[in-house]
């Protein structure tokens, strides 16, 4: 990423860039027992790692990207502020996710549509093909189109959608990231697809609602 990692934790002491190179190669979970020990730089090694990751997964619930940062970095700070609570014998990854989209999901009921001064504005890169029901429509008309129709699905077929088709992951990465298994994570894209398409029939009309996805 562009920008760098969160500032969770105070600046690295002058001697930390030859304790960072030793602890480069350390596991998540030897990273985050270290945390647990006071050592702050190396829970700075696990926001580097999970950062861009963190805010794609918060970005396929909560839609805007500026949204996901806060969001990223608010779990990101709940799991510094828990580390006395980690079980070692689970996948940081794992807790780490849980704790990330319940974040997300929590973030999504607080600025819900009729929530006083609440929006969910999903921002995604879809590019409609030029052969789609709506390629007579601007770019920024498709995409406020996918948006709406997007935005009417409920969050776990919505982000599973997004991570697979917007976001190119696999569907093993997916799981990882939802807490869900592979197989798991096939179903609910293949639900997702048809409440998709149902919804975009719904929206358009029968005639317009063709193979978007």
């Amino acid at each position: 990423m562009s920008e760098p990692a969160f500032r969770l934790v105070p600046p690295v002491s002058e001697d930390a860039p030859s304790t960072i190179g030793a602890w480069a190669d350390l596991s998540d979970e030897e990273l985050f027992a270290l945390t647990c020990e006071g050592e702050r730089e190396a829970f700075h090694l696990l926001v580097e790692r999970y950062e861009g990751r963190a805010i794609h997964t918060a970005r396929s619930i909560v839609g805007s990207y500026e949204t996901a940062r806060e969001v990223a970095q608010e779990a990101f700070l709940k799991t510094y502020a828990a580390r006395d609570r980690f079980d070692q014998k689970r996948a940081f990854r794992t807790w780490f996710y849980r704790i990330l989209r319940n974040q997300a999901v929590d973030r999504v009921r607080r600025t819900a549509p009729g929530t006083p001064g609440g929006t969910v504005e999903l921002v995604g890169d879809w590019n409609a093909s030029e052969t789609t029901p709506v390629h007579g429509a601007s770019e920024t008309e498709r995409k406020q189109l996918v948006r709406r129709v997007l935005d009417a699905l409920p969050h776990q077929f919505r982000e599973v959608l997004i991570l697979r088709d917007l976001e190119s992951l696999s569907c093993a990465d997916i799981g990882e990231r939802v807490g869900a298994t592979p197989g798991t994570v096939r179903w609910r894209l293949h639900h997702a697809r048809k409440l998709f398409r149902d919804q975009w029939e719904r929206t358009l009309g029968r005639e317009e609602g063709g193979d978007v996805l």
